[in-house]
């Protein structure tokens, strides 16, 4: 018995990682095989984001929490890809510190005066 299901969850992991986003656009039952009268193995709702493995023949093989099964193709539609902005870029001027007296100080004048 454990060589049967440590396979089978290896391929499910291994098909899980090939996987493409997908949202589903309406209320959406998952199915054992591509066929509505086959058995349900789980209903999803509206804007859950699903695993698409692969689509044909107006099925969708995909995941959602952990489950696997087909999916009406028309019931589904490519997630957009997330986009994070960058942080902004901040440009600060360097503070200079210089003494009220000297040369280059706030203060007008030559030297060490005050004129």
């Amino acid at each position: 018995m454990r060589s049967v299901v440590l396979p089978a969850t290896c391929l499910g992991f291994a098909g899980s990682g090939l996987a493409e986003p997908a949202v589903t656009v309406t209320p959406s039952i998952m199915h054992r095989t591509p066929s509505a009268h086959s058995r349900i193995v789980q209903e999803i709702p509206t804007n859950a984001q699903i695993d698409l493995s692969s689509c044909t023949g107006g099925w969708c093989y995909a995941s959602w929490r952990d489950l696997f099964g087909y999916v009406p193709a028309d019931a589904v539609a490519a997630s957009p890809p997330s986009v994070v902005a960058p942080p902004p870029v901040v440009v600060t001027r360097p503070v200079v510190v210089a003494p009220p007296w000297g040369w280059g100080g706030p203060y007008v004048g030559v030297g060490w005066g005050w004129w």
